[in-house]
């Protein structure tokens, strides 16, 4: 799994934060937008880490999966 963010379309709403705290950070001194912790998130954050995309109100982040999952 390859986890990208589009900061121009994020809107700070910190689902993302809330959801996948360990691949996803809203910092205030970052006005709340969405940090990118780790790109490439282990198997464990795979299903928060979806989830945290389908809840993304901007439709800011974008997950690639290949044929093996990663």
């Amino acid at each position: 799994m390859k986890v990208t963010v589009n900061h121009a379309t994020c809107i700070a709403s910190a689902n993302c934060g809330l959801t996948a705290p360990n691949v996803f950070r809203n910092r205030q001194e970052n006005d709340g937008f969405v940090e990118l912790i780790d790109e490439n998130p282990p198997e464990s954050e795979w299903d928060a880490t979806r989830r945290a995309a389908n809840l993304c109100p901007s439709a800011t982040i974008r997950i690639d999966d290949d044929e093996n999952g990663y």
